[in-house]
Order: structure tokens, then C-alpha cells, then sequence
């Protein structure tokens, strides 16, 4: 945790298990509930099967107080879907109050409802499970909608299999590849699916019929131009009026925060933004979020071009007000976000 001047105020590490379990911590972030902080990170111990995937780290969400001491961890509660303690996936957590939030996990399964591979195929899903009080009182599985099978695009080498129904080159396809969740002024999720290229907006009121729309991707309700649909997007939050996103721009090779202000009743797109970098390029990861007007933070996630990991970016002057840089370029950063 650093402060405005680039200075260490809180910081943890541990050590890997081993190279083969080499754990990490992702997804930093504060949250205030009824005017108390609290901050979160998810743990991935390095403990859990990861399905031999390297986008996936299972492990536990970890609740600290406002001067970072543990309070709580958190797994998945029992559903028909997981037992009591599964471990969750670490690319986001909604926390709502200490006994209500909401989890995200990859679920490997067979399937039988894969258009040409009626006779089943292993995949891994996404997961989406709220909790309120120890009890589950909704959730969300992306296999209930095959649909979305036919949604996935390949625009990097780390989508590669993706689409592989037949489990010839992979054990089971991470196919839609869930990496953040927002809720809008309706209470409604808004999610972002990497390898559907696509924002869904999920109704936490239904247990049926739960998506209310798709943006972007092959599955598009808006009218995007292909230049304003995302590749390999990370990280949707909802920012005001606009849904503003990193887009990582695998298709390209360059990345760049796009803003879409949408009317979903219409199924219309009212506005488009698009911020750029010049030759700046994220693999994947990553992060935009606004502070006022046109200045964001920017996380650079798997920065391929240097190793600035971190930036504050005033997009009207085309000033770099601070900036990040990894001693080691090896290593990447999650997500990096702002708060007071």
C-alpha cells in the first residue's frame, strides 16, 4: 500500500510453499461499510487444485480491520454447486457488509450442453455465489447458458484453448474466464468475461434468465463498432453515468481505457470514450479507474513492453502525474486502485 508520494505505508509477503505451489496475493482492496473501513486481499495459499491453469489461483478472501489485522477468511458456502469451504477464485469480491457479500469461483465439470459435443465435455465455469448471513441467497453459473460457448473469440496466446470442447490440448477449457464484477445503481452485476471479449449484466433479483444484456464481444446488444468492442478486456466498474473498463487490446497489441455510457432499456450506446497510450501493451490483468475528470490510475497488470506496473494519468493534458516500476520485470501487479 502506498501513499500519494510512492511510500510504503503497509505491505506482506510470504514466502512460496514451493516452486511447483507458489501461492500470491491478489486483489487489494478497501471497503466501507456503514462508515467503518475495512480492507480485503485474496489469498491464494497455493494449497488448492488450480486445474493446471495459470489464470486461476484458488484460495480464501482475507478481511482486515482499518489498521490491516486479520478478522475473517472466507470460502465458499455450502450450494449445489460447492461444499462448505471450497476455495474461491481471486479476480474479485464484492463485500456488501462482514456477513453479506458476494464470491466468485472456476468450478470444473462435465457438461452435456456444448452445441456438437452433446456426448459431454470438461470444462471449467464461472461461479458466482452471494451470502448473507452464512446462507446463500443467490447465485450465478455461466454453464446455464450455452450461448455463451459460441461467444469466445482467440486474440493471444493466453487464450489458446479456450474453445477446446473436444479436450483434445486441454484438460478442460477455461472458456468464458470471469475477472471483475461492479453493481450498478440497480443492484444489478455488471461482470466482465475475458474470453467472450464481453461486459454481462447480471439481475441478482432472478434465478432464471439472470442476463439482462451483453456489451461487446460476438454476443454485442449495443451496435459497436468493432473499434469500440474490447479485446480481452479486465476490469468493468461502473463510473458514474459510464461502464469504464481496461481494455488489454489483445487483438492489437495495445491497450487502452475505453468509457460507454448505454441506455439498456433501448439497448443503445450513448457515448463512447477512448483513452490511449501509444504503443503501451497489457497481456493481461490490469486496471482504469477514475479519480476526477479525466485523471485515472492506471494498473498495468502483465506490462509487456517495460516494467511500469502503476501510473496516474491526467488523459486531458497528456501528463503522467506518478508513476510505478518494478525492479524485477518478471513480475506483474493484479490490479491497482485508489482510495482515501
Amino acid at each position: 500500500v502506498l501513499d500519494g508520494k510512492g511510500n510504503v505505508i503497509w505491505e506482506k509477503y510470504e514466502p512460496f510453499l514451493s516452486p511447483e505451489q507458489p501461492g500470491a496475493f491478489w486483489d487489494f482492496k478497501q471497503h466501507t461499510v456503514d462508515g467503518e473501513v475495512y480492507y480485503s486481499y485474496h489469498d491464494n495459499t497455493g494449497t488448492y487444485d488450480n486445474y493446471g491453469l495459470t489464470g486461476y489461483g484458488p484460495g480464501e478472501r482475507v478481511i482486515l480491520d482499518r489498521n490491516y489485522n486479520e478478522i475473517k477468511r472466507i470460502t465458499f458456502e455450502s450450494s449445489d454447486v460447492t461444499p462448505k469451504g471450497f476455495p474461491l477464485d481471486g479476480h474479485d469480491f464484492l463485500l456488501i457488509n462482514l456477513d453479506h457479500y458476494i464470491l466468485n469461483g472456476y468450478i470444473k465439470d462435465t457438461v452435456y450442453n456444448v452445441p456438437g459435443y452433446e456426448n459431454g465435455s470438461n470444462v471449467v465455469y464461472s461461479y458466482l455465489q452471494e451470502v448473507k448471513n452464512g446462507e446463500v441467497v443467490w447465485e450465478w453459473k455461466s454453464i446455464d447458458y450455452p450461448e455463451l460457448y459460441g461467444l469466445i473469440t482467440i486474440d493471444s496466446y493466453s487464450q489458446t484453448g479456450a474453445n477446446d470442447f473436444a479436450n483434445e490440448t486441454v484438460a478442460a477449457p477455461d472458456y468464458i474466464h470471469f475477472n471483475s464484477m461492479d453493481l450498478d445503481e440497480e443492484g444489478n452485476l455488471i461482470c466482465s468475461f475475458r474470453h467472450i471479449h464481453s461486459i454481462l449484466c447480471l439481475d441478482r433479483g432472478a434465478d432464471n434468465d439472470q442476463i439482462l444484456w451483453t456489451l461487446s464481444g460476438l454476443g454485442d446488444e449495443f451496435g459497436l463498432t468493432e473499434i469500440q468492442k474490447c479485446s480481452a478486456q479486465h476490469t468493468a466498474f461502473v463510473d458514474g453515468d459510464y461502464i469504464t473498463i481496461f481494455d488489454n487490446g489483445n487483438r492489437h497489441a495495445t491497450s487502452r481505457v475505453v468509457s460507454y455510457r448505454i441506455d439498456p432499456e433501448e439497448k443503445k450506446l450513448e457515448a463512447f470514450c477512448s483513452y490511449t497510450f501509444g504503443n503501451k501493451y497489457s497481456e493481461a490483468c490490469g486496471s482504469a479507474q477514475r479519480v476526477h475528470d479525466d485523471v485515472f490510475v492506471i494498473g498495468w497488470g502483465m506490462a509487456m513492453n517495460d516494467n511500469e506496473c502503476m501510473s496516474v494519468v491526467d488523459f486531458k493534458t497528456g501528463e503522467t502525474l506518478m508513476t510505478v516500476s518494478l525492479k524485477n520485470p518478471g513480475n506483474a501487479t493484479y490490479r491497482c486502485l485508489y482510495f482515501e
